[in-house]
């Protein structure tokens, strides 16, 4: 019995040892230019420059990330195949009933590339708001004329939506959500002036606030953001139990993918993130370089999803 144990492992073994012999299609669940997208792209760029491993970038939005998440789950369980993802796979099963796939039974998760330390509240130029006081009173004037103030996020159940309706929820105020298909068409809209409000990661904001299209006026963070210091946190600013990290972007492969292939994934992110020029790069973005090994991983993901819960009661979210 160990014999027959041991020769069908043999090729597993070999298999690991040998990996990568070909690119690894690292699949982006949202669209081109967006948070998710920028920082995956710049950690799969080190990874080719430094290593025998070389990434290959492919965007597959939809379904506020579920068509991306979905063709990773289904995809062959050999380490070729890489999902790269916002909290939204957390998110989509604890929001809808509909979602194909199981978060902890299809994918393995492998590593953190980094994660935020806040959400910017911000809204466009020209509205009559120059601070959150001024905002919180505006939103209430307007929502006594039932012409409520709008809010725009990449998707319903994203992270950016959930922090726009706990602002609410603590504000006391209501807000008309506006869901796009992808960060893309969220900020352009708010660029246009077609929404008055939105929560957004630090590096998505510098174009449009150099342009003069939008205006910030709180950070979510538990200190002041780095990279925007004059911009008051949400307590300084009179929302004080309102404290909200940023996003994280993170790698997941197939179920049943290789140990040893998962380890030399996150291996690669890890050498990657914590280079000196990426590591300058994701915090210009309001990013913290992570690259936790496999295990942790998986204990931050479940941790995740006990949080994203607890944020989705508190904000009277349910599951659809």
């Amino acid at each position: 019995m160990l014999l027959v144990l041991v020769a069908a492992a043999g090729p597993l073994v070999s298999f690991a040892q040998d990996f990568p012999t070909k690119p690894v299609r690292m699949i982006t669940a949202f669209e081109a230019g967006g948070t998710v997208d920028v920082i995956g792209r710049v950690v799969a760029n080190q990874i080719n420059r430094a290593s025998a491993m070389r990434i290959v970038a492919d965007n597959k939005p939809g379904a506020n990330s579920a068509i991306g998440a979905m063709e990773v789950a289904r995809a062959a369980p050999d380490g070729y195949t890489v999902l790269n993802i916002s909290p939204s796979i957390v998110l989509n099963p604890l929001l809808s009933k509909s979602v194909a796939y199981d978060l902890f039974r299809d994918f393995v998760a492998v590593t953190i590339l980094g994660v935020g330390s806040g959400y910017l509240l911000v809204v466009r130029e020209g509205l009559p708001a120059k601070n959150l006081n001024e905002l919180v009173a505006l939103a209430r004037k307007s929502e006594s004329a039932k012409t409520e103030l709008t809010y725009g996020t990449p998707g319903i159940g994203n992270a950016l939506h959930l922090a726009t309706e706990t602002f609410a929820n603590k504000a006391g105020v209501r807000l008309l959500h506006i869901p796009y298909k992808g960060s893309a068409g969220a900020l352009a809209a708010i660029a246009a002036g077609q929404v008055d409000i939105m929560v957004l990661s630090p590096a998505t904001v510098a174009p449009y606030l150099k342009a003069g299209k939008i205006r910030l006026i709180a950070f979510t963070g538990s200190g002041r953001s780095p990279e925007y210091p004059e911009v008051p946190t949400m307590a300084e600013a009179g929302i004080p139990d309102f404290v909200m990290r940023g996003t994280w972007v993170g790698w997941f492969v197939p179920a049943k993918t290789p140990p040893q292939v998962v380890t030399r994934l996150a291996e690669e992110v890890r050498k990657a993130v914590h280079d000196p020029e990426v590591t300058a790069k994701l915090a210009a973005g309001g990013f913290e370089p992570d690259g936790r090994p496999p295990a942790e991983t998986l204990r931050f993901v479940r941790a995740e999803s006990q949080r994203y819960g607890e944020v989705l009661r508190s904000a009277k979210i349910e599951l659809q």
